[in-house]
């Protein structure tokens, strides 16, 4: 039978006696909560063990509860005012009276540090309750937490594609669907996004109105649609003049937009008029007197919360200073296998808004191991098939294009599929198809950088090179055979790559660690070229252990022993000098 946790002889039990023993010795009073008393606390946190005390202060005796988990003491410990009406009407306060405290050391440091500390915190916080002016710009910090806390039950909640840097109040576009309301800049935003995350049925889209406040509201929030008007008029002066121009039947949502000390927050409202109703005449052309009498003598306010989908919530809260400009990038991806999958992943990962990709070949189920695909795709087209999975996870991109052809067949068809993007990135993984590509860039004016990647014998090393076009050609690089001019590994054997018992099935034996090391030196040499930090021409190399190139019978070359840490045989990166060699075509026949 499994022990328990909370058994005689635990971490629990004994610091938990300590943490009684301090309370009865320092509190005025002290009493074990019951049962019953923990389970009335109203949370979804479940308390193992409570006391009531009353803690005497200059001002009098102020009683709290303090309560421990069943994680204590590696969790902190609780402490709850002695009523649950202070939740809602004083902050920092959680359900159920929970003081919500600055977060400190687990207890596991010193139980008696820690209790005297949580009191501390608590009757610290007690105090500001009485400073009206403390009170209200508490409130505002985390005023997003305690709209949402005070929504309606049952809310619909919005998710919103809407641009938080823009912060004028204006006409927005609404969807409403089966458990959450779309709200964006245009319909076409939002059909895009529907369309991108497989929905095909025609979708209505109706207006709405996203509204910037000079500040943020408190407690108590608007309830009914006149309140709300009254907090407009004092915090958003041109909301008005926009609610006048949109409908006054049906559900209205409306997106505020308020700054804080932590940052702009958004909340969610639905203004509801009932489809019949009397003494107005049933049309949304009502002058604007009438609609706001409307709206105030028949209709209902809701408040619901709202998540962000926008890109620059979903690649860095933000925060990102790059999000705008990898946004406005198109990445153009050669080769969709297991490493060129995973580059796109994580490109559109980082916010990279336009992503094409290109590959003739289908997915075969030896490949999933290593492959940003599933099972699912096999014998699908990689190209179609990741585009279509990358545009479900990521319906926000602007655009995922697929294309089930060779690069040659693209280039022959859409030449200005190239000249349009930010980079090209090569993952072909064949010396045909990059020497060829090698071959175009280097003729190319003007053509966009292009990154390369691949990984040698075995996963044991990987390579991340980026060209401009000018300067060191591939060839530069790599030889008339396809292999590195200064190879970082050398091979004494046959074998090196495998082939399964058919015509045309050969491959490298490298699993996902090492396509996922690759993919990593890649993606960030992809973003720092689209983001400026990289400069170009480079070679980044990332180099395995010792030991692994030895289990598969290679060796370090003399060349990349001259960049190695004396007697450091684990993984580590390093950046290559890149110059133009002489020797090659592009050198020998410059454009």
């Amino acid at each position: 039978m499994p022990e328990s946790l909370l058994e005689s002889g635990s971490e629990f039990d004994r610091t938990k006696v300590l943490l009684a023993r301090w309370l009865r010795e320092n509190a005025e009073s002290t009493r074990v909560l019951t049962r019953d008393e923990l389970s009335a606390l109203g949370t979804d946190r479940r308390f193992a063990a409570g006391w009531r005390v009353d803690i005497e202060t200059a001002s009098g005796v102020q009683p709290f509860r303090v309560l421990i988990d069943e994680r204590f003491p590696y969790s902190p410990i609780r402490v709850a005012s002695n009523t649950a009406d202070h939740y809602l009407r004083h902050p920092h306060v959680e359900p159920g009276g929970l003081l919500c405290l600055p977060r400190r050391p687990a207890p596991t440091a010193g139980i008696e540090q820690a209790i005297v500390t949580a009191l501390s915190d608590a009757l610290a916080l007690v105090g500001e309750w009485e400073d009206p002016v403390v009170v209200k710009a508490e409130f505002q910090r985390e005023f997003v937490s305690y709209w949402n806390r005070g929504k309606d039950k049952g809310a619909t909640p919005i998710r919103s594609l809407l641009d938080a840097t823009n912060k004028h109040t204006r006409r927005i576009a609404v969807w409403f669907g089966d458990g959450y309301t779309l709200a964006g800049e245009t319909s076409q935003q939002l059909l895009s996004w529907l369309k991108n995350r497989g929905r095909s049925q025609e979708s209505k889209v109706v207006p709405g109105a996203f509204i910037y406040l000079d500040e943020p509201p408190v407690l108590p929030f608007p309830q009914r649609p006149g309140e709300l008007f009254a907090m407009l008029q004092q915090h958003a002066h041109s909301a008005a003049a926009l609610l006048a121009q949109l409908p006054a039947q049906g559900d209205l949502v409306l997106v505020a937009q308020a700054p804080s000390p932590s940052g702009d927050g958004l909340i969610g409202m639905t203004i509801s008029t009932p489809k019949n109703f009397d003494g107005f005449r049933k049309s949304n052309r009502l002058r604007p007197q009438a609609k706001f009498a409307l709206w105030k003598m028949k209709s209902d306010l809701g408040r619901t919360s709202i998540d962000r989908f926008d890109s620059a919530w979903i690649h860095g809260r933000g925060l990102n200073r790059d999000q705008r400009r990898l946004e406005a990038s198109t990445a153009l991806i050669l080769g969709c296998g297991s490493l060129g999958s995973q580059v796109a992943h994580r490109l559109a990962q980082s916010g990279v808004g336009r992503l094409v990709l290109a590959d003739p070949e289908q997915l075969s189920a030896a490949n999933v191991g290593r492959h940003a695909l599933g099972i699912d795709s096999v014998n699908m087209n990689k190209a179609a098939a990741l585009a279509g999975t990358l545009r479900l996870h990521f319906p926000h991109l602007q655009q995922t294009d697929d294309h089930p052809i060779s690069w040659q067949s693209l280039y022959d068809q859409n030449p200005e599929i190239f000249e349009r993007a930010s980079v090209i990135v090569s993952c072909l993984g064949e010396w045909s198809a990059d020497g060829q590509l090698g071959e175009w860039h280097a003729r190319q004016s003007g053509a966009p950088p292009v990154v390369y990647g691949w990984l040698d014998e075995f996963g044991t090393a990987s390579h991340a090179i980026v060209l401009s076009g000018t300067g060191p050609a591939l060839g530069c690089v790599l030889g008339p055979d396809g292999t590195l001019r200064t190879p970082e590994t050398l091979w004494n054997r046959d074998g090196l790559v495998q082939a399964e018992p058919a015509c045309g099935t050969l491959f490298q034996p490298y699993g996902p660690i090492d396509a996922g090391l690759a993919e990593a030196l890649v993606s960030r040499l992809c973003l720092d070229v689209l983001t400026g930090k990289a400069k170009v021409p480079c070679h980044r190399v990332h180099a395995g252990s010792t030991s692994q190139l030895m289990e598969a019978g290679g060796q370090w070359s003399a060349d990349h022993l001259k960049y190695r840490p004396t007697g450091f045989e684990g993984p580590f990166g390093y950046e290559r000098p890149l110059d133009v060699c002489g020797r090659c075509q592009s050198c020998q026949n410059p454009r």
